[in-house]
């Protein structure tokens, strides 16, 4: 099952005239239209509301995966024109140079939340000793401190606590919260079909996704299929490490060969495969960006889930009950 886009893409003319809450729903409707606007925010001056909208919390992330795609693209496309001799090279190697200086940025601002992030932990640790107290106390007495908690659930009404195996990884958040109807989603014939696929086959699928650039198969994001998709993503890019002469299975890294030195046919083999890396790299950072989506939808269903607010309270009024029957 595939998806085309039936939206018109964004043009690089277009980003700089369009208010920032339309070009939201344009990156909603398609991430290659966030491509579009940070190579237009790389290449040309934007308005600065559109340059806080790439640049802030909720988009950053996005924003520095979309100039990763790009910089893939556009070396690439110059290593093709150098060979070929395209008169259009001077214009591509430019464009590619200011993407990389923004992808720079891009990473020092995330740096910079993640570090704003790890200051407001460590305040809230500063400002929580009380209840850090409270929690050793209750990990010092579990007897007495479950008693307590479990008289309080019994007054609250709280249905029982569902027991399941700790999580190894995202995937296993993710299967869970399906098992379990934290995500609401439905496994058709077709999604069986695809995870009883065999490695082999299954991972064809996976690259036929990735040579279609502009169509997905929006099966592969189903979120009992991401495990496989990102692993079948990864032995295919262990697998084109060598034709594409990159320098690691992550990284694509400059031509370590003379193009011009070879036979032209070997030449453009190479090209070919190194587009096809960058392809698979784009799907893999597609895939990131699913998970990452559906860990947040996870994680904002269980705050707001009554009976999980309900347990946390719980929780609290058995530790003070506790505190208060041991002051010492």
């Amino acid at each position: 099952m595939r998806s085309t886009e039936t939206e018109r893409m964004l043009r690089l003319r277009d980003v700089a005239r369009l208010p920032a809450e339309v070009l939201v729903k344009r990156f909603e409707e398609d991430f290659g239209n966030l491509v579009t606007a940070a190579v237009a925010d790389a290449t040309r001056r934007l308005p600065a509301p559109v340059r806080r909208l790439l640049d802030g919390l909720e988009w950053h992330l996005d924003w520095a995966d979309a100039l990763v795609w790009a910089e893939g693209e556009l070396q690439v496309s110059a290593e093709r024109m150098t060979l070929l001799g395209d008169p259009r090279l001077r214009r591509v190697e430019g464009q590619l140079r200011q993407v990389r200086v923004r992808l720079h940025e891009a990473r020092c601002v995330a740096a910079d939340y993640r570090r704003q992030d790890r200051e407001r932990l460590e305040q809230g640790r500063l400002l929580t000793a009380r209840a850090t107290a409270l929690s050793w106390l209750s990990k010092a007495l579990p007897e007495e401190y479950a008693a307590l908690f479990a008289a309080r659930v019994a007054e609250l009404g709280i249905p029982p606590l569902r027991r399941h195996t700790a999580s190894r990884d995202v995937f296993d958040s993710i299967e869970q919260a399906v098992a379990q109807g934290r995500l609401q989603v439905t496994a058709g014939p077709e999604v069986r079909a695809l995870l009883e696929l065999p490695d082999d086959t299954f991972r064809a699928a996976v690259a036929d996704d990735v040579r279609e650039q502009n169509a997905r198969n929006v099966l592969l994001r189903h979120p009992l299929v991401l495990r496989r998709w990102h692993a079948g993503l990864a032995r295919l890019c262990e697998l084109t490490v060598g034709p594409a002469r990159a320098s690691s299975a992550t990284a694509l890294g400059r031509l370590p060969v003379d193009l011009a030195e070879l036979p032209r046919q070997e030449a453009m083999q190479i090209i070919n495969a190194r587009r096809f890396f960058c392809a698979v790299q784009q799907r893999r950072l597609d895939c990131d960006r699913t998970v990452r989506a559906l860990m947040a939808e996870i994680v904002r269903r269980e705050r707001a889930d009554p009976v999980n607010t309900a347990r946390r309270e719980a929780g609290a009024h058995a530790r003070l009950r506790l505190a208060e029957a041991h002051p010492g």
